[in-house]
């Protein structure tokens, strides 16, 4: 071990047995940032420093000095959320939120950093570019934003998953998105995540409860949509298959069991292979298996069978979800979700109170046994 990392290591525990409190000025610029980022995570959370490390991220992004963004977004992920697992272990007193205590400005800096990640992405590489995504994002969960911010998600919405994660799982009330969610309540795109969407016209209407015709609809255009998405990853097998057979000589060579047949082929080439991507739903599906695709995929017949016989359940189960999804409090949740309870529902309800920490709920439930 070099001097250097012995160095860094004694430093690294001298620094986690004293934890101490970092005085505001440790870090005012990106050189401050590289002399204390390997133990940076040791120090005690100053909201100071904090908001130091997001300006010189938001206000260095766009500079062609040699900055490693990925490593300063790591590290105010972990020294954010630190501080607020040390929240959680505070609020004694009082039901945990995380993210109550941040100052409205550091929020609307780390949304910033978050906007940066798909209007400037040009300045992170390729590669790093989903992993910096997915390190804002999860900055931003459960944090509340100004109705700016709320109407730029809107808008963007169909950029990335993240975005829409971060509209539909808004941890407290919002009339823009209430208004957003009812403007795309049939929107075919957001079908499959109607609990959540129905979670923001609750919100706003508690009496507000989603038809059978609508889950019938969502249930027919998935299997629209999952057809459509099989056929073309049968059509992008067999181009590829061709490929592979006209391209044989340029293309790199493996040795292994070749992919359609089983014979063994010491010089496969292979061209690049489609992904099948499905929907998610929320209730069991039946598969079998396929020749071409070489893997399992719906038995859209035993599908539909199984979800017309069980549709009042489902009917059950999603409003159960989209009133668990909106931000009423527990008393209001308590009374909407006694209309939906029943023997087979328990369960699922059981698990929401336990999560949620419904004590109301759990209750009513046991008054009802």
């Amino acid at each position: 071990m070099k001097n250097k990392e012995r160095k860094l290591l004694l430093q690294r525990l001298l620094v986690d047995l004293e934890n101490p409190y970092p005085k505001d000025d440790l870090i005012l610029s990106y050189a401050d940032f590289l002399k204390v980022r390997s133990y940076l995570d040791h120090y005690q959370f100053n909201p100071i420093v904090l908001d130091n490390l997001v300006a010189i991220a938001n206000n260095e992004w766009k500079t062609k000095k040699r900055i490693n963004r990925l490593s300063l977004l790591l590290r105010i992920k972990h020294y954010f959320l630190a501080s607020q697992i040390e929240s959680r272990y505070n609020c004694y007193d009082r039901e945990f939120k995380p993210g109550c205590d941040v100052a409205m400005e550091t929020r609307k800096q780390l949304f910033a950093l978050f906007k940066k990640t798909y209007e400037d992405w040009k300045y992170i590489s390729y590669k790093q570019l989903e992993q910096v995504r997915t390190i804002c994002n999860h900055i931003l969960i459960k944090l509340a934003l100004t109705p700016e911010e709320e109407a730029w998600l809107c808008a963007h919405y169909t950029l990335s998953d993240h975005i829409l994660n971060r509209i539909l799982r808004y941890p407290v009330k919002s009339a823009i998105i209430s208004r957003w969610a009812k403007e795309n309540y049939h929107n075919p795109t957001l079908r499959h995540r109607r609990p959540e969407l129905a979670s923001w016209l609750i919100d706003q209407d508690p009496s507000f409860e989603i038809d059978c015709q609508t889950l019938i609809d969502d249930f027919e255009y998935l299997n629209k949509r999952d057809k459509q998405a099989i056929q073309n990853f049968k059509d992008e097998l067999v181009a590829s298959r061709m490929i592979e057979a006209e391209l044989a000589e340029y293309l790199p060579k493996e040795e292994h069991n070749d992919r359609w047949e089983n014979n063994e082929n010491s010089s496969a080439v292979y061209a690049s292979t489609p992904d099948l991507k499905l929907s998610k739903r929320p209730y069991p599906v039946t598969s079998r298996p396929d020749k071409i695709c070489f893997q399992d995929i719906p038995d859209f017949n035993a599908l539909q069978v199984y979800f017309y016989t069980n549709l009042p359940k489902f009917h059950l189960s999603t409003m159960i979800w989209a009133i668990t999804y909106s931000r009423l409090d527990n008393e209001q949740k308590c009374v909407l979700l006694q209309k939906y309870y029943t023997p087979e529902t328990f369960p699922t309800l059981l698990r929401i109170c336990k999560k949620n920490k419904n004590i109301v709920f759990v209750k009513w439930l046991l008054e009802n046994q």
